[in-house]
């Protein structure tokens, strides 16, 4: 399965209209179904009947406890959910979200800590995870990177987020995200959220070309 990912789950719904008031997420997701190597994040009730299950991933909402978290019906191989930091610490809290998430070829754990001692013990887990394919979505902003650098993250599996950073900036960082161990990306409005004013065939090239350079990267 892909570790190159374009989201869209999260993000407001006007941020998808283009000038003439086209919604152009359907014309998102048949770029990614027919770009070989990416898949896509799309909210569980979004609709994604046009993706196969194992080029979509279900972007559940962010939870500050496990009792929040709403497991979906399954209709991906892929789940993410982002969480809050807490005082037992996030290896306890990601142990509890796996119990409650059984049955995906892949879950990416989206951790809201840049604390070493948690991005260890949670990369020691999906170090650990084998066959159930545990994966760290981590900001490579300046404060993550430095925690990234910090921790012993050993071989675990990990993703880059571009965690509010613009296309330029996020561009940037890629290759020494690389180098640090990140198999891939998981991003969103870096490479489309400044295409907006742009019109629909502009704006599906940007980010066209945008998801090739991603690839010369991680190739």
């Amino acid at each position: 399965m892909t570790n190159l990912w374009l989201a869209i789950d999260h993000a407001n719904d006007v941020l998808f209209r283009t000038p003439d008031s086209s919604d152009i997420r359907s014309e998102l997701l048949d770029l990614v179904a027919d770009t070989p190597g990416w898949g896509i994040v799309v909210r569980p009730a979004q609709g994604h009947g046009e993706v196969r299950p194992e080029l979509a991933c279900a972007g559940l909402p962010d939870i500050d406890t496990v009792d929040e978290l709403v497991v979906p019906e399954r209709s991906t191989d892929a789940v993410k959910v982002g969480f809050q930091d807490h005082q037992a610490g996030c290896a306890p809290i990601a142990r509890a979200v796996l119990e409650r998430l059984p049955g995906y070829d892949r879950v990416f754990l989206e951790p809201y800590c840049a604390r070493p001692g948690c991005l260890e013990a949670l990369a020691a887990l999906a170090e650990r995870s084998g066959e159930s394919g545990i994966v760290l979505k981590l900001k490579v902003n300046d404060e993550g990177l430095a925690a990234i650098e910090r921790a012993d993250i050993g071989g675990a599996p990990w993703v880059a987020r571009s965690d509010g950073m613009t296309w330029d900036d996020f561009n940037g960082r890629l290759p020494h995200v690389r180098a640090l161990g990140a198999g891939g990306v998981m991003v969103g409005r870096a490479v489309w959220g400044d295409t907006g004013a742009a019109g629909q065939d502009v704006l599906l090239k940007t980010v066209r070309e945008r998801m090739h350079t991603i690839e010369r990267v991680f190739a």
